[in-house]
């Protein structure tokens, strides 16, 4: 019971008080929607709530977060066809099946489409 006091002022915070319901909002609208689409419903609606009953910068703080997520991921996607999270996993993307496959493979498994070259590693053609 002693080591739960450690994540006592982790609960008192209230950007992860902002974040617990969003995930437990978007918990219960996966169960009816798409994740995308749950993700969003929680996103907005956790911040209407927390607008109307709590403080209103503690919104802000947390889009501002979610933003710079969004930024650093989609931003090398859109603009270097670079998809970071496939670098992180060390896998590319095959462009005729769209199926990952690891980075140094010069053949896709499941379609046979030849890869031109060496590619690096999250990459998309």
């Amino acid at each position: 019971m002693e080591d739960l006091r450690v994540l006592e002022p982790l609960f008192k915070n209230t950007l992860f008080q902002f974040f617990l319901y969003m995930a437990l909002v978007q918990l219960l609208a996966q169960v009816f929607l798409d994740r995308r689409v749950a993700f969003w419903i929680s996103s907005f609606s956790t911040t209407v709530i927390w607008l109307r009953y709590f403080d209103p910068i503690t919104p802000l703080k947390a889009w501002g977060l979610i933003l710079l997520v969004f930024t650093f991921y989609l931003f090398p996607k859109a603009f270097f066809h670079f998809n970071l999270f496939l670098f992180l996993k060390g896998r590319k993307r095959c462009p005729e099946c769209y199926s990952e496959v690891h980075w140094k493979a010069k053949k896709c498994p499941f379609c046979a489409h030849s890869f031109k070259g060496a590619e690096k590693a999250g990459e998309e053609e």
